[in-house]
């Protein structure tokens, strides 16, 4: 067996359908360790106590029926792929549950050829697809505030520029020798934090795109 170990969490409650799956999983490449449960609250238990790569989810349990069961799942874990685990006559409700943001879903017993653990590893691969993208969009998203509050720096700055050169080129009211020192620190440190913030934001930019 090659990879890292996938834990699965399994919500299913027909044992007949537990053991396929284990024996299916267990003919693998890919290392799975199948964690079960009968109920839709012990699998919410788990979730809130452990980690998991993928769930497979029987929609129909003793405590939850229908797409209220995915649904369920899906507010209660973020960024953990689900594989919905139906009946031949139940496939309209698992394709539902693809569109609400199911990875997918595979029928119960076709499970040949490796099927199962080949439909496990592409939901866990695009889950991980789709996590790096909302982390970047996250990233681009906070890049961009950090962005709009440095240039809002850059208002108060201008007026202090504009204000400290008004001042020293009014030659109809003199200032000392000492106010006129200070004034010019003053315009050298705000032409620095300037020349800071242009660099920032440069930085900024090149980091987005």
């Amino acid at each position: 067996m090659t990879g890292p170990l996938q834990r699965v969490l399994l919500l299913e409650d027909n044992q007949g359908d537990v053991d396929l799956v284990r024996l299916n999983l267990s003919e693998s490449t890919v290392k799975f360790e199948v964690c079960c449960a009968d109920r839709l609250s012990t699998g919410m238990s788990a979730l809130t106590k452990e980690t998991f790569a993928v769930i497979l989810l029987d929609l129909y349990l003793p405590d939850s029926r229908g797409v209220a069961t995915f649904q369920s799942v899906m507010n209660r874990t973020t960024g953990v792929p689900v594989v919905v685990l139906t009946a031949t006559d139940d496939e309209a409700w698992a394709v539902d549950a693809v569109s609400r943001g199911a990875q997918d879903y595979i029928v119960k017993g076709d499970f040949g050829g490796g099927r199962l653990a080949l439909t496990l590893r592409c939901a866990i691969e695009r889950q991980a697809l789709i996590n790096d993208l909302n982390t970047n969009k996250k990233q681009l998203a906070l890049k961009s505030d950090v962005r709009s509050q440095v240039e809002h720096l850059l208002v108060p700055l201008i007026s202090i520029r504009q204000g400290v050169t008004t001042i020293l080129d009014d030659h109809g009211s003199p200032i000392t020798a000492a106010q006129s020192q200070h004034l010019e620190t003053i315009l050298l440190d705000v032409k620095q934090l300037d020349s800071l913030i242009d660099d920032l934001l440069k930085s900024t930019w090149a980091e987005t795109y």
